[in-house]
């Protein structure tokens, strides 16, 4: 019998099974991370709830909803509605992607990059 890295042939072959499984099961669930992320429509609304706004994981606003209350006082007062609720949308999507980056164990890889690099812009949206 052949002596494999101190094991026998067949342990060194369950071992490598082993590996391959556990990777497997780690590209899985970055798949469904990444799905989840990418898929992700977060809202946020001013202070009166006038407007509402929604933006993805990358911060860009995807839907505007305006009361017609907020129509009824000046054009200054709705653009600050709306950069409020932007705002809000970001620090929202910024904790959405903190609690499912969070819930990832990548070892601060790729996926702690990406969170340390996207949080600061969706913190800073309509800022």
């Amino acid at each position: 019998m052949v002596d494999v890295m101190g094991q026998t042939p067949e342990e060194f072959e369950q071992m490598l099974k082993d590996q391959i499984a556990a990777a497997e099961k780690k590209a899985n669930a970055i798949k469904q991370l990444v799905d989840r992320l990418t898929s992700a429509r977060i809202s946020g609304t001013d202070t009166n709830r006038d407007v509402e706004v929604e933006v993805n994981s990358d911060g860009r606003l995807t839907k505007i909803s305006i009361d017609d209350n907020a129509m009824e006082g000046s054009a200054e007062e709705l653009e600050r509605s709306i950069m409020e609720a932007y705002a809000q949308a970001g620090r929202n999507m910024a904790s959405f992607v903190r609690d499912h980056v969070q819930d990832f164990q990548d070892d601060g890889g790729a996926i702690e990059a990406y969170a340390s690099t996207v949080e600061p812009v969706l913190n800073s949206l309509g800022r």
